[in-house]
């Protein structure tokens, strides 16, 4: 007669294997250490206040920052008065300025825009706090 020796298997223990957890884990955490290392710095600067100042939706708008020494970019990437008109027709433009920094740089770029066709031109300020 032949004997077969079955071993009890004990259904109540299940086995979860965690190494492709911890990869996955892993790899997410290099993903989000790289993508915060690159973004670029931007301006610091210190806007006017306006009572009326509001937030509105803007879908990928182009962003003007000027500051006090008259310096400025376009989405945060250093530009010159014409690399204004590289901007498309139809796009929504935000300008902001440093409250310190020159009027007549702000007006240029301002004339530039109007000359460009753009004519969806915010400008950015703080909201004024009492």
């Amino acid at each position: 007669m032949i004997r077969i020796n079955h071993k009890p298997r004990d259904e109540d223990f299940t086995s979860i294997e965690i190494t492709p957890l911890v990869d996955v884990v892993f790899l997410l955490l290099i993903f989000f250490l790289l993508t915060t290392s690159y973004i670029n710095p931007s301006m610091d600067l210190a806007l006017p206040e306006a009572e009326t100042a509001q937030i509105d939706d803007h879908l990928n708008p182009y962003t003007i920052a000027v500051d006090k020494d008259g310096a400025f970019t376009i989405n945060q990437e250093p530009a010159r008065l014409d690399d204004i008109s590289n901007i498309p027709a139809g796009s929504d433009v935000l300008v902001m300025e440093d409250k310190e920094g020159p009027y007549g740089v702000f007006v240029q770029i301002l004339d530039t825009l109007r000359k460009a066709g753009l004519d969806k031109v915010s400008i950015i300020t703080d909201e004024k706090t009492d």
